[in-house]
């Protein structure tokens, strides 16, 4: 699934690539994608508009355009932006296809056919997007200090890793980079959120800043100018299980906990 950083890093290289082109054709290839709205106002309304700037609020990546409206793309599992040459053989399940003025088509796929796609005409509130406006600050957002990282994670009971997952407690975060967060902080993922102590908090804030910052940095140095989902083999510990501790050698435990599996080490962890 793609999280903050993946997105980022797809922001920032579409905002290279593609801001002033424009959408010479759409195409739809599966309708259950699209949220709002219909499949045939889909393509009537962003034929013949231009990209103007690209953005990104949690696990949202976000295309505004000229004459204004707003694409909001949540990716879910399985979605995946790919630039092609329209000579591409067409994939199954291509949530939609846009051709552009470059030459190139910039296709969505989803094999899960799970990605929840909204478009946004001018004036119309992220209210109808269902969930988007209950979600808490973006996790590298620069206004996201200690103090209110404090009061925020203390609303929320539970385990720590599924309150770090919880969009509502911030926005970004999934099964990954909660794992790499929680082994940089040095905090087991089981533990009760009501058990952490402050000093544990601040290093759960400390590490989530310091970790996905690090993960765009390296994913960007990765791809380039290429759209790229989950470059993951630089974490140290998420997908790692059974493999050795970069920190203690200890070897990397793999527990599972409902359909999300948590990389962590036993020894570093506590």
């Amino acid at each position: 699934m793609p999280e903050l950083p993946d997105l980022e890093v797809a922001k920032a290289v579409l905002t290279r690539i593609l801001t002033g082109h424009t959408i010479e054709q759409v195409e739809v290839g599966s309708p259950i994608l699209l949220r709002r709205p219909t499949a045939e106002r889909f393509k009537q309304e962003l034929t013949n508009r231009s990209f103007k700037a690209f953005a990104r609020y949690g696990k949202f990546l976000i295309f505004h355009f000229e004459p204004e409206a707003q694409l909001y793309i949540n990716f879910m599992l399985a979605g995946r932006l790919k630039l092609q040459s329209p000579s591409t053989q067409k994939q199954k399940k291509m949530g939609f296809r846009f051709q552009l003025d470059t030459g190139w088509d910039l296709r969505y796929l989803d094999a899960k056919n799970m990605g929840k796609i909204y478009l946004l005409l001018k004036n119309e509130p992220t209210s109808l997007i269902p969930n988007y406006d209950d979600q808490g600050p973006d996790a590298i957002d620069p206004d996201l200090t200690l103090e209110i990282f404090y009061q925020r994670i203390r609303i929320f009971n539970g385990v720590v890793k599924h309150v770090l997952m919880n969009q509502r407690f911030i926005a970004g975060l999934g099964n990954a980079y909660a794992d790499e967060i929680l082994f940089t902080a040095k905090v087991l993922p089981f533990r009760k959120r009501s058990t952490l102590t402050d000093t544990e908090i601040e290093a759960l804030y400390s590490a989530t800043k310091s970790v996905l910052h690090h993960a765009i940095t390296t994913i960007t140095a990765r791809v380039g100018d290429t759209l790229q989902f989950e470059v993951r083999d630089f974490l140290q510990v998420h997908g790692k299980g059974g493999e050795s501790c970069p920190t203690c050698g200890t070897t990397i435990s793999s527990v599972k906990s409902g359909v999300r599996v948590a990389n962590f080490c036993r020894q570093c962890q506590i």
